[in-house]
This record gives structure tokens, C-alpha cells and sequence, in this order.
């Protein structure tokens, strides 16, 4: 989360926090029902992981981060989100945005019925819950069904800020079978863009689905 200290910090504990949370939540033969369940006890252990450190260290007071977690159990996607980094799905050939943005601008759109073309685009900035900052954390946590041939793209705001969703769509249809240089031709595209903000792309092809 940019704009305050310790940022990097914030979201190096959130990603080994959770990743460690999961794998051992997971790790006991966990039922389908139970995931978003066990997501939700991970996240509450990387907002506490992230809050003691920041009480440990007063330098790093406002310190936050956006936060994804994605599990893939054969043909069924678990996803906990946070913030306003984004979790898409690439299916015969169209993308799609499968989380929604906790910032101010789509707090707006839903909520006040305001057009997002005539929303600021500096509320887009302003974030209305992060790991860290937020007292009360309320995830949106959903159960996908995966097909064969699907993509998902995880990325923080600095892709889709400078790319619209079209053009992410055209590069990945471009490219779609190598995911190492579509990753980096997405971020090349956003840097040639500008490259507004730290870019961040995980790509994955879940089929053939794990056991």
C-alpha cells in the first residue's frame, strides 16, 4: 500500500503469513466447504502478524498492504480478497474481473450510482479497507467452478491503472500458452505506459487439476 511507510513490509509479512497459514490449515485433508472457512482464519492471522509488527516497530505505524489468496482444489476455485489488487479469469478467450475493488471510486459506482467516468480518478486511490489499517476486515470470498483451458491473473494496481481491461485481454490472446513472457509482456506494457505504480502479475493454468 503506497502513500505511507513500510509498505513492502507490510506485504512481505502478508504473503509469507498467509502462504504458511494456508499450507497448514490445508494440510489435513481439508473438505471442499471448509476452505473459505480456513481462508478467513488466514487472513485473520496475517492482519494480526502485520498489526503486532507495526505496534513492535512505531516507524512502521500506518503501514498496509491489498491481499489475494487463491486456492484451486481439483475443479473448484477459492479465492479471499482484500483491497484493491485484482483477481481475473481468462475463459475462451475473454477476460474477466472476479473481485471487486475496495477503494472509494467503487464504493461510489455501487453504492451512489455515480458513472465511474465521472468518479475522480484519484479515489481510486483511496483505499476503504487494507490489511494493517483496517480495524474490521470484511473479505469477499467466493467458490468458482474451474474449466479446462482457463487462465487467472492476479495483479496489483500498477497493471490495470495503466492498462484497460481490453488491452490486458489482447496481450494475453496474443501469448496465452507462455506464461513467462506474457507476464512480461504485460508488465512491459504497463511500463511503457508510464508505469504508474509497482507492478505485480501472477498468471495460472490450474487444468490439469490438482488432486
Amino acid at each position: 500500500m503506497g502513500g505511507g511507510p513500510g509498505g513492502e513490509v507490510a506485504s512481505t509479512i502478508a504473503v509469507t503469513t498467509a502462504r504458511e497459514n494456508l499450507l497448514n490449515l490445508l494440510s489435513a485433508n481439508a473438505l471442499e466447504e471448509d476452505i473459505p472457512r480456513l481462508m478467513s482464519e488466514a487472513l485473520v492471522a496475517v492482519q494480526t502478524a502485520v498489526v503486532k509488527r507495526t505496534i513492535a516497530d512505531p516507524c512502521l505505524d500506518g503501514m498496509g498492504t491489498t491481499l489475494d489468496m487463491v486456492v484451486i482444489r481439483r475443479d473448484r476455485l477459492f479465492t479471499c480478497h482484500i483491497g484493491d489488487s485484482r483477481i481475473y479469469i481468462f475463459r475462451r478467450g475473454t477476460l474477466r474481473q472476479i473481485t471487486s475493488d475496495d477503494n472509494y471510486a467503487a464504493f461510489l459506482a455501487e453504492n451512489e450510482k455515480i458513472p465511474p467516468h465521472l468518479i475522480p480518478a484519484a479515489y481510486r486511490h483511496i483505499l476503504t479497507q487494507a490489511i494493517g489499517p483496517s480495524e474490521k476486515l470484511d473479505p469477499e470470498i467466493q467458490s468458482l467452478e474451474i474449466e479446462a483451458g482457463d487462465m487467472l491473473l492476479m495483479c496489483s494496481d500498477g497493471l490495470n491503472e495503466a492498462l484497460k481491461d481490453n488491452e490486458i485481454e489482447e496481450i494475453i490472446r496474443r501469448s496465452p500458452d507462455d506464461l513467462d513472457a506474457l507476464a512480461e509482456d504485460l508488465i512491459n506494457a504497463s511500463n511503457d505506459r508510464g508505469g504508474p505504480d509497482n507492478i505485480s502479475v501472477a498468471l495460472i493454468k490450474p487444468f490439469p487439476f490438482p488432486s
